[in-house]
């Protein structure tokens, strides 16, 4: 088996010591001298750890001050609670959450599949950005057929509350919904949208809200990879709530 590589050894060294916070959040990495002194190890070697670090996300450098672990504290969207109790709608928990575009387009094959409408109809699109004080932490993509939100506060170029409480109001609600998650790198669109640092990934989650008789929305929704931590609960949880 081949030995795993010197500058690959330092970097996992360091990246441990950022996860467990020895390095904390914000803070200054040693300078390239103290690293090739505790590591024993070249300029060139120290260089590609930081490297391998910086693609990561985890680092960032500043030119005439040194590197610094990234500030950036991942929020928790806790994907399986409800609002409202057990009974409740399950909408994300996050705020910030700023309408930029409203559009109607025809179903892609994608979307009609999702959405069980033939491909070509007509769909109400609500282009969202999420912020998280200043920082930029999701794009997201919802759509809706026609026929469910002609007439409501959907159709309207403004923020609403919660689209799910007003397909509700419409006789609408959802019952149900299916999660499908999955990681790649960010096109230049969303690298330049979300603020990304180089290397780091997106999280892409796609989720269909049902009704009792139908899909009732499909967002698409891109996170930053190295600001979200998706909760997933199951079971007899009252131990892990208690206070």
């Amino acid at each position: 088996m081949r030995a795993e590589s010197r500058y690959r050894q330092i970097a996992r060294a360091l990246r441990r010591e950022i996860q467990e916070r020895s390095l904390p959040l914000g803070g200054q990495l040693p300078s390239e001298k103290q690293l090739e002194e505790r590591f024993e190890a070249s300029r060139n070697t120290i260089r590609l750890a930081l490297g391998m670090l910086r693609n990561q996300g985890l680092i960032v450098s500043k030119p005439g001050r040194g590197h610094f672990v990234q500030d950036v504290v991942p929020e928790t969207f806790y994907a399986t609670r409800t609002k409202g109790g057990p009974d409740g709608l399950n909408e994300s928990n996050m705020s910030g959450l700023t309408l930029e575009e409203l559009q109607l387009l025809s179903a892609t094959p994608d979307i009609a599949s999702r959405l069980r409408v033939p491909e070509g109809e007509m769909t109400v699109v609500r282009r969202m950005h999420r912020f998280s004080g200043e920082r930029s932490g999701s794009v997201s993509s919802a759509y809706y057929p026609v026929d469910l939100v002609q007439g409501t506060p959907l159709m309207v170029p403004e923020d609403v509350e919660s689209a799910l409480v007003v397909l509700m109001e419409h006789g609408h609600r959802q019952v149900g919904y299916v999660d499908e998650l999955e990681t790649r790198m960010p096109t230049p669109q969303e690298t330049s949208q979300l603020e990304l640092p180089p290397g780091v990934p997106v999280l892409n989650v796609h989720r269909t809200d049902y009704s009792e008789d139908r899909p009732i929305r499909l967002v698409h929704t891109v996170h930053a990879g190295h600001s979200i931590r998706y909760q997933f609960e199951h079971g007899n949880l009252r131990a892990y709530h208690r206070d």
